[in-house]
């Protein structure tokens, strides 16, 4: 099957309008473009922070660990750009010529994670950043044609799988928070401590600590921060 008849197959099943299998497309684009890693994320970045709404990639698991666990996302000039960019982003541009970016591409060399690849911004609402990377096992010579190649089919497949995702995610999350549990979110989400909301609402400091546990139980989350960018995201308080 040809490249031109494989992007048209997997753009027509996005577009479909029943619940799609977002998981197996995402398999399918690594397997007919020859990709050797991919990632898609999707982040909050609401209250000042970077939390992940949504993320699934092929990347080895204890790289990705390593890089989040380190805080490479505020720290990556690839992931940086693509954050505040439009087009693309060639990482061999930036391990060619920027130090944090050369130690970060050293240290993923050691994961066996080289530095051919790309990055794809995706346009999002509100306090919200996505994006689409893949990564190659060929050579920069073979990479420069690739990317030429198939650079607008990845870039519309991602855009497509993007819109998806967030419709399932909305779709299968309970948002059934109490008046009250949404009105500490909101403090909260404002930079308010337990015992200056627990004073605003008129309620002891232990309530509105069991407010917060029982938010963040219902929007599956462990941390208030990422309790607070769950509920932006999903509408249930605002930005």
């Amino acid at each position: 099957m040809s490249k031109r008849q494989v992007f048209y197959d997997l753009l027509s099943e996005l577009e479909q309008d029943e619940e799609k299998d977002t998981d197996e497309v995402f398999d399918r684009i690594q397997a007919q473009y020859g990709i050797r890693h991919q990632i898609y994320i999707n982040l909050s970045l609401a209250a000042g922070q970077q939390n992940v709404l949504d993320m699934r990639h092929t990347f080895p698991e204890d790289f990705v660990e390593f890089y989040r666990k380190k805080g490479l996302f505020s720290l990556d000039p690839v992931m940086q750009s693509a954050l505040t960019g439009i087009k693309p982003v060639d990482w061999r541009v930036y391990h060619l010529g920027d130090p944090t970016a050369e130690k970060i591409f050293a240290i993923a060399a050691e994961y066996g994670v080289s530095d051919i690849g790309m990055t794809i911004p995706l346009l999002c609402r509100g306090s919200q950043a996505a994006m689409f990377a893949v990564n190659a096992d060929m050579t920069p010579k073979e990479w420069s044609q690739y990317r030429l190649d198939v650079i607008g089919d990845i870039q519309v497949l991602a855009t497509y799988l993007h819109s998806a995702r967030q419709e399932l995610a909305q779709e299968r999350l309970p948002t059934d928070l109490t008046a009250r549990e949404s009105e500490v979110l909101t403090w909260t989400a404002a930079g308010k401590s337990y015992w200056e909301i627990s004073m605003i609402l008129g309620i002891s400091e232990r309530t509105v600590r069991f407010f917060m546990t029982n938010a963040r139980h219902k929007l599956g989350v462990v941390t208030n921060p990422q309790a607070v960018a769950q509920a932006v995201w999903r509408g249930i308080i605002p930005l």
